[in-house]
């Protein structure tokens, strides 16, 4: 810092759009620094985003910074971005630049990360040594037993006994066993990358041409070997010394296959992940890596594109048209629109990889003057392997089993030739309703315009909207009946389907209900791969990146669902799925088959899903929104308010609404209108729905009315936010 310049203007976590003028303590301080400072009564963690000569306070009121840390968050690269995003998403700036910050460093904690160690027998250990154990030493005796056959892990200790890391270190002590810090053995594929295809070298070629910003589509059919072509890329953009690769997937559960994926590729190249999966010390420790310059590759969901990365020449996006690069609470920035702002901002080329391209990234691929370059993947990557043949058939009507005879036969004839079947259902619990067979009663949630769900397993009805749940009813509410029944199937169901139709294999519900302990996903996919699960049968997680090799079925059903839905986008949304769940079918040897169950056999979704043709699923779409300038030929914002006081959002969204309209003639305004959820959590919900034909447009409107509308007097009364560009 000047010494001049004794201003500091620094970012804090508060909900205000506006950086707070510090007095500089005297030391030197770094733009992107930590500091601590006095805000009210507390003590805070700051930013320092700029320095100035002068302040708009007076002398007087203005603080000293209490401290500053050596540690500098964020550089200016990063810190250009962060004010980028904060504006174009009308975000205050102090929480968009914490938000990035790890909890630790927020609570000002100092944190050493905790090596996890391995216990190994020493010569010492013999059989006569574990008899001669006194019998009330039964702790000493159980781990002596185990480390005569075997080490141990740190993390197994608490498995043994209670106190087993005591006595382990009193083995240690006597010279039984020997500790050295633990690390995954990984296997060395280095030297045994698959032979790639033309199509996927002429991809590569294309990239490595032009190694400035370009914005390139790699659009290849699911098992294309996209993956494949990332990890080529890394490999040549690494040569360049002390380069560094951003790779960001959609969804928690395909980063710990992806990473050993990488892993075995790049065996001495130090990795970091950045996910929610982590401890807040493991994504502190990474975080670091990936600032420093340590780590060259940084695999990581969407809030990973705000990472300090010291040497940034690559950014890949997995999966690109996915809705989990949006962030829908809080800071609402879509990662994929981003990284593509990062790319332009330090001239390097990103690659946004997909088997269903969003609208939006499509349609940048079309024009004479194309913003996005086209890369092609049309056939299987592995030899022999072709995509599966696809079959449209009627919906299941026996109420009494949710799966039809003609698919358990199908299930059954994979099962005896020792192949695996994935049965997806994109609905957790057992059922959707419990209905009364007398007056038509159904069980709804008390906070939410929602139903229950039958979570029969510990006889539990759950709202999955707010999280409020209740015993299982015994009777209706509105008439004492006590024929109630479950209506629908949800992953619960079926799984107790299968399990008593076809009670040799071995089922397998794969949900967030099922997985959640630490590491459970990644458990259940090594088993899989090791022959241990004949049926999978879950929700959307099992839908993309994941790789079976002797997986040859897959059966999808409740897939009409989503066409009764009013969500604009929900036909690209249901096409995508199903293009990624038929995806995990054949993507070995074996041949694949899909099943998908529908009223509408003849619905254009399910016919191009059959013909296995995205492109003109997307031209047909296209020519249906453009001469409604609908998305993407338009662009959107919503504002969302709710209260738990009808009156209130209803006066507050009608009195803005009229704001909004007098702004501007290049801005349409629709609304106020109640969502299809109405009330979440008891909050009562509004939308003020805001399009217009350039970006810009709204931007300018929303600039001049969000200043207008932080003046409503009910403004601090209600919740409310702007959603840019909302999905």
């Amino acid at each position: 810092m000047n010494e001049d310049k004794k201003i500091l203007k620094v970012a804090l976590d508060v909900p205000i759009d506006q950086l707070f003028d510090y007095l500089s303590d005297g030391s030197s301080v770094l733009l992107g620094q930590q500091v601590k400072v006095p805000f009210g009564k507390r003590v805070v963690i700051g930013v320092v985003c700029e320095f100035a000569d002068s302040s708009s306070l007076s002398a007087n009121k203005l603080k000293k910074i209490i401290s500053t840390d050596n540690e500098v968050l964020c550089d200016k690269e990063l810190l250009h971005l962060i004010k980028f995003s904060a504006n174009y998403y009308h975000h205050p700036i102090g929480q968009s630049i914490l938000s990035i910050i790890p909890s630790y460093i927020k609570q000002d904690k100092n944190v050493i990360l905790k090596k996890e160690m391995i216990y190994k027998a020493t010569s010492k250990l013999t059989k006569d040594w574990v008899m001669a154990i006194p019998n009330r030493q039964q702790t000493k005796k159980k781990l002596a037993d185990i480390l005569i056959k075997q080490s141990i892990r740190q993390s197994s200790l608490k498995t043994v006994a209670s106190n087993a890391t005591k006595v382990i270190q009193d083995l240690k002590l006597l010279g039984i066993c020997s500790e050295e810090e633990w690390s995954p053995k990984i296997e060395n594929n280095e030297d045994n990358a698959p032979t790639l295809n033309k199509e996927q070298i002429a991809a590569i070629n294309q990239i490595n041409k032009d190694k400035f910003f370009h914005p390139w589509l790699l659009f290849g059919i699911t098992g294309s070997g996209k993956t494949e072509v990332y990890l080529n890329l890394i490999h040549n953009f690494l040569k360049g010394g002390d380069a560094q690769i951003l790779v960001l997937v959609p969804e928690i559960n395909l980063t710990p296959q992806l990473e050993n994926r990488f892993h075995k590729r790049f065996p001495h190249t130090k990795i970091a992940t950045l996910h929610s999966n982590l401890n807040t010390s493991e994504r502190l420790a990474n975080w670091r890596q990936a600032r420093s310059g340590a780590a060259q590759i940084i695999l990581g969901t969407r809030l990973a594109i705000y990472t300090p990365i010291k040497n940034l020449k690559l950014i890949i996006i997995d999966e690109e048209h996915d809705m989990s690069f949006k962030q829908q609470e809080g800071f609402k920035y879509h990662a994929r629109d981003i990284a593509l702002v990062r790319a332009r901002n330090l001239n390097i080329p990103i690659v946004l990889g997909t088997a269903t391209p969003s609208l939006e990234s499509w349609l940048n691929t079309k024009s004479k003057d194309a913003k996005y370059k086209l890369l092609k993947l049309n056939k299987r990557a592995v030899a022999r392997a072709s995509l599966p043949a696809i079959k449209i058939i009627p919906t299941n009507q026996d109420r009494n089993y949710p799966i039809s005879a003609l698919i358990i036969k199908a299930i059954q004839e994979r099962i005896n030739r020792k192949e695996q079947v994935l049965v997806f259902i994109n609905r957790r619990g057992f059922a959707p309703l419990l209905v009364c067979g007398s007056c038509g009663w159904s069980a709804n949630c008390k906070r939410c315009s929602a139903k229950l769900v039958v979570h029969l397993n510990q006889k539990r009805m759950k709202c999955h909207h707010c999280g409020y749940e209740r015993k299982m009813h015994v009777q209706c509410e509105d008439c004492g009946n006590t024929d109630l029944h479950p209506v629908g199937s949800g992953t619960q169901k079926v799984e107790d389907s299968l399990r008593e139709m076809i009670p040799t294999a071995k089922v397998v519900r794969v949900d967030r209900d099922s997985m959640r302990k630490k590491n459970a996903l990644e458990n259940l996919f090594k088993e899989t791969n090791q022959g241990k699960v004949d049926i999978l049968v879950g929700t959307q997680m099992l839908a993309k990146g994941h790789d079976f090799p002797n997986l040859t079925l897959v059966i999808v059903l409740g897939a009409d669902n989503a066409l009764y839905s009013t969500d604009l986008r929900a036909s690209e949304r249901l096409f995508s799925q199903l293009m990624q769940v038929a995806g995990r079918a054949g993507r070995g040897s074996l041949k694949g088959e899909v099943m998908i169950e529908t009223n509408f056999p003849n619905h254009p979704i399910f016919q191009a899903v059959k013909s296995h043709d995205y492109e003109a699923f997307a031209n047909s779409l296209l020519d249906e929104r453009k001469p409604l300038d609908l998305p993407p030929y338009s662009y959107s914002a919503i504002l969302k308010a709710e209260s738990k006081k009808l009156a209130l959002v209803e006066t507050f969204t009608n009195d803005v609404a009229e704001w909004g309209e007098q702004i501007s003639s290049l801005v349409q305004i629709f609304g106020p209108v109640r969502p299809v959820m109405e009330r979440v959590n008891g909050y009562e919900r509004i939308n003020i729905y805001v399009q217009s034909l350039e970006r810009k447009n709204i931007q300018n409107m929303l600039n001049i009315w969000l200043q207008q509308i932080r003046q409503h007097p009910f403004a601090n009364k209600i919740k409310w936010n702007i959603d840019v560009d909302p999905i």
